[in-house]
């Protein structure tokens, strides 16, 4: 009886050591498949005309900064003409 219980031991041991030498191969290939997955952050900068923020790249350059795709901000001349009654 008390070998057949070591004999049991030494399998669930052999076991968990396998597993773990396996689970942890799988684990840092999920790992590296999230790391390819997370978000990239880019700059965002304000729109000199009616101030919404916005990625850098879907920006616009203008002479008074950056300026966003919106034609109705695209056709102001300055920030004066955004008078809005409220």
């Amino acid at each position: 009886m008390a070998r057949l219980l070591g004999l049991l031991l030494l399998l669930g041991l052999g076991w968990l050591i396998v597993r773990q030498l396996l689970g942890s191969s799988t684990r840092n290939r999920d790992r590296v498949r999230e790391e390819d997955n997370d978000p990239r952050f880019e700059k965002t900068v304000r729109c000199a005309r009616c101030g919404v923020h916005m990625p850098l790249s879907l920006a616009y350059r203008s002479n008074d900064g950056h300026v966003c795709g919106e034609p109705d901000c695209s056709e102001r001349p300055d920030k004066a003409s955004r008078d809005r009654p409220r």
